[in-house]
């Protein structure tokens, strides 16, 4: 069974550089050419890696096709040099240069805290470890070979045998059995009992989130079990789940209107998906207001009837409806009512002109004959 010991050859890099590219936002490819170069490089001895040729990258699963456009977009982000000519990669240490931004919420600070607790409960888990693998069976000799080395191993190995594993300043404590010191400990953590047995509650995660930040991971987590990919708040959508929290909005709210906008969504084009949160906020706002709305309908009072009709008044300047005819029909009407339209016609010997064209008419019609 594969057994690594920290006597077999290794790769020394610095603290402060792994967890750089651990917060680093690479894709997977990415990662696997960095792995790769830092390996068959610094691994190696070299400041440097040549390779024969594309295919060398499929060793770590990227395709040779790909290789130039990773190769290149890390040197456009200044992470490696590349000398394409020669078949040359090395690796850019100095990661204040890079260009990549970070994942989202990772934390400078966030890593140097969680460095401090690993650095303050490291007999803790020790002791803890070895004893849980020890009584996994009671009888050591009918353990799996795989649980045995396990435990071997951790009786051999004992985290980093540097005197500084984690960068910590602190000095060597005192000579003390480890198992009464991690007793000690527990201070902070919670009791660790003598009789340590596998049933027994040990230690608990105590979640340092806040609600908002609590809101933010299951909206998150809602989007990525609708959508079927990884999902990270950008942009103002924290903001505006914020402002909605803060109206008055609950989180059963906002994750039922997620529900509610995916199963009503009716897509535009082929591949049409919804692709931000932003969309089923104002589902979310519509749930609020109609919630709003019956419970102001439930404490409000019956409105007093009119006596009198109210004029009605104009809305940004549009003539509201009305059953009146135009006033230039109605004026019609009334004048045509009043009679001022019957007047007797005049007959053609009563006009003159009309007379002497009537006298030609017959004049050439005679003529023809």
């Amino acid at each position: 069974m594969v057994s690594p010991q920290p006597t077999d050859p290794h790769l020394r890099i610095a603290h402060s550089l792994l967890e750089e590219i651990a917060m680093r936002d690479f894709s997977k490819r990415q990662r696997s050419v960095l792995d790769l170069l830092l390996r068959l490089s610094w691994g190696c001895g070299k400041k440097a890696w040549m390779y024969d040729s594309y295919a060398d990258f499929e060793a770590v699963g990227v395709y040779r096709n790909v290789v130039s456009e990773e190769l290149q977009y890390l040197e456009t982000n200044q992470v490696i040099k590349w000398f394409p000519e020669y078949r040359i990669v090395m690796f850019n240490k100095h990661f204040d240069d890079w260009t990549i931004a970070r994942k989202k919420k990772a934390s400078s600070e966030h890593m140097k805290r969680l460095v401090n607790s690993s650095l303050q409960n490291i007999e803790v888990i020790n002791v803890l470890l070895s004893t849980l693998l020890q009584n996994i069976v009671p009888n050591n000799e009918t353990l799996s070979p795989s649980i045995k080395n396990m435990t071997d191993d951790n009786e051999k190995y004992d985290g980093d045998n540097s005197s500084n594993p984690c960068g910590s300043k602190d000095e060597e404590g005192s000579k003390e059995s480890l198992l009464n010191k991690s007793f000690k400990i527990s201070s902070s953590t919670n009791e660790i009992h003598t009789g340590i047995g596998i049933n027994d509650t040990v230690l608990e995660e105590e979640l340092e989130l806040n609600e908002i930040e609590l809101a933010f991971k299951r909206v998150e987590e809602k989007m990525i079990a609708k959508t079927g990919r990884m999902y990270y708040l950008k942009g103002d959508e924290p903001k505006n789940i914020h402002t909605f929290l803060l109206s008055g909005g609950t989180m059963d709210m906002l994750i039922s209107a997620i529900d509610e906008a995916f199963e009503q969504y009716q897509p535009r084009y082929p591949n049409d998906k919804i692709t931000s949160v932003n969309y089923c906020l104002s589902f979310a706002w519509k749930k609020l207001e109609r919630g709003r709305a019956i419970g102001n309908g439930k404490d409000a009072q019956p409105m007093p009837a009119r006596i009198h009709p109210q004029p009605r008044k104009r809305r940004n300047n549009v003539v509201p409806i009305s059953d009146k005819l135009p006033e230039g029909v109605q004026r019609q009407r009334e004048l045509e009512e009043a009679g001022a339209f019957q007047t007797k016609g005049k007959s053609i010997a009563e006009d003159p002109e009309l007379a002497k064209m009537l006298a030609s008419l017959n004049g050439r019609k005679a003529a023809g004959k």
